[in-house]
């Protein structure tokens, strides 16, 4: 699944309501700008953004030597974290995922604070609670994205208050806050709190995100100085700076651009409602909504995408899940056009309860009934091979691309489901397929929380490389500790195998407590496992515990969501045995 927007190069797109842009487009004293950086193409631009710095002074009102430009706000975020370098980072779940890649990059650890999306997603001076001794660093987003919440500013003031008295540095993400009525923003804190670092871009108010061009705010002149020494020589372009000089005097676009935000979101609200979903308040120029899909229908992004419209699938977004969606404001006559798609969607069968029972055929492009002469009698050994090709056909005509490596995981899991949902929410962390083959290669054993998994993974594969696989579940031992320690057998299990003398590949397909109790082990011993497959299935606890797998230097392949299960985590085992049995039988 994309981590972000505006992927209309992979898909066949006509209206891109994924990327939150400006719908009134670039201001023409900004095109004018750009054009005339054409003839600066010839010579290296400004290293030290002089006229830029200047310009954005006088529209903020702050001195220049608080300003420190980069490559778009993503730039700046990981130069932040690589300057301040933090033990630990407090992220509010769900937000930009760009906070979480920069921490990670800096080896940073990160605690994840869930909000509560009974009361809109809204930061709560509750966050304070997670804000202790320990913690260096916390990313904050006025408004929010996805959620499109604004801070309340006496909760905003009391964080901020709260964190100086801590020493913990703040980034204050404000990206979207221009689209925002009532001027909102916490910048003039920058004044008071030299541990305040305010984020902003160009690139979502104007329209330029084929520029890149953010400034960050922060008055520590030693701390910009480490911040700067993180960023590449040159990293703004000519057009970038020009662009930014013309930004800098669009006072009166912004509030035109504010007041049809205004009223184009207030049109889009009601639209959504109409179709039954839940739409949750949003101050900025985009939309989250919660469809309630199950999985048994056709998602709603994929009903749209047949129609040229892309939205944003958010089901990537920790803390949310399958059935929500953001849509950017746009014009109207596009915001009609979404309007009408959503109908059509509907009429075809997505109801905003989620439950679609029509039969479909390969594509999906519509319902119908398969032929009884379409059914073909295949040979026990050509099934696989077909379907494999089926599968790659269908990945194709969805436009979803796997990288290389994750590719035959990917279309065995698939295989084993017969579920395209597994292409967009299996998670790899950095490098896993290649220190999961290292792994069995080398001799490494297997322990799943079912038998099930247990006789799906090929152990005759598995000993040939020296490995062998296990499942503690039924031992009387483990039983007996179990109700001893008023504990659950799949947690007592990976106790016991905590004790094998080997590298242990835990493939975790229905217990999300055995996750819950890997991830308490790692934290608090010396112990750790080799690997983590964690694709429980079920309704309790499941997200929660998949999500704290990824939260852990544990090398991991993990399905986010509800869905799983003991035949998945089998698959995948066996995907990267067979890959070795292949590598072995060619050499």
């Amino acid at each position: 699944m994309a981590l972000h927007g505006g992927d209309i190069y992979r898909n066949k797109v006509e209206i891109d309501f994924s990327v939150n842009g400006n719908p009134l487009g670039v201001p023409q004293s900004v095109r004018e700008a750009l054009l005339r950086a054409v003839g600066q193409c010839s010579a290296y631009p400004d290293m030290e953004t002089a006229a830029l710095k200047e310009a954005v002074a006088r529209m903020l009102a702050v001195p220049k030597e608080y300003l420190l430009f980069g490559n778009g706000a993503s730039e700046l975020f990981m130069a932040v974290v690589h300057g301040i370098r933090p033990k630990k980072t407090v992220i509010p779940a769900p937000s930009f995922y760009g906070y979480e890649y920069a921490a990670r990059a800096a080896e940073s650890e990160i605690r994840y604070c869930g909000l509560n999306r009974e009361n809109g997603f809204h930061v709560t001076k509750d966050l304070c609670d997670n804000l202790t001794e320990d913690v260096d660093l916390l990313f904050l987003a006025n408004p929010n994205n996805p959620t499109g919440c604004l801070l309340d500013c006496e909760t905003g003031l009391h964080i901020l208050r709260h964190c100086k008295e801590m020493g913990i540095y703040v980034v204050l993400d404000e990206c979207f806050v221009d689209f925002c009525a009532g001027n909102p923003s916490l910048l003039s804190e920058t004044e008071n709190n030299d541990r305040l670092l305010v984020v902003r871009s160009f690139t979502k108010s104007f329209s330029i995100p084929g520029v890149r061009l953010g400034y960050l705010v922060c008055k520590n002149e030693p701390l910009l100085a480490r911040i700067a020494g993180q960023l590449p020589e040159w990293n703004l372009s000519c057009f970038a700076q020009e662009a930014g000089c013309a930004c800098a005097k669009q006072k009166a676009f912004m509030e035109e651009t504010e007041r049809y935000i205004a009223r184009e979101r207030a049109f889009l609200e009601e639209v959504l409602k109409k179709e039954g979903f839940r739409v949750f308040p949003s101050a900025a120029n985009f939309i989250l909504f919660d469809t309630k899909e199950t999985p048994c229908g056709i998602s709603l992004y994929e009903q749209l995408l047949r129609q040229g419209i892309l939205i944003r699938d958010c089901q990537n977004f920790r803390g949310l899940g399958r059935g929500f969606y953001r849509i950017a404001v746009k014009k109207r006559e596009e915001n009609i056009k979404l309007e009408q798609a959503l109908k059509q969607a509907h009429d075809a069968g997505l109801k905003s309860d989620g439950n679609s029972f029509h039969c479909v055929s390969v594509t999906g492009s519509k319902t119908e009934r398969i032929p009884m002469k379409e059914i073909d009698y295949v040979l026990p050994e050509e099934i696989e091979k077909r379907s494999f090709a089926i599968i790659g056909e269908e990945l194709s005509q969805r436009n979803i691309c796997i990288p290389e490596r994750e590719k035959s995981i990917v279309m065995r899991v698939i295989h084993t489901s017969a579920d395209f949902d597994y292409a967009e929410t299996l998670c790899f962390s950095d490098g896993a397929v290649q220190t999961l083959e290292d792994l069995l290669r080398d001799g490494a054993d297997i322990v799943t929380d079912t038998n099930m998994a247990l006789a799906g993974i090929n152990k005759k594969v598995l000993a040939s490389f020296g490995g062998q696989a296990h499942c503690f579940m039924a031992d009387e031992d483990v039983a007996l500790m179990a109700k001893s320690k008023n504990m659950t057998r799949a947690a007592v299990s990976m106790e016991k195998a905590a004790k094998l003398e080997k590298p242990v590949v835990f493939a975790i397909g229905n217990a999300p407590t055995a996750l819950i109790k890997l991830y308490e082990m790692t934290r608090e011993t010396d112990w750790k496992p080799a690997f983590v497959i964690g694709v429980p299935v079920g309704f309790v606890n499941v997200e929660a515990a998949k999500e704290l797998s990824l939260d852990t230097p544990i090398p991991y392949i993990v399905n986010r969501g509800r869905k799983g299960g003991s035949g998945i985590a089998a698959a995948i085992c066996n995907a990267v045995l067979y890959r070795l049995r292949e590598k072995q039988r060619r050499s």
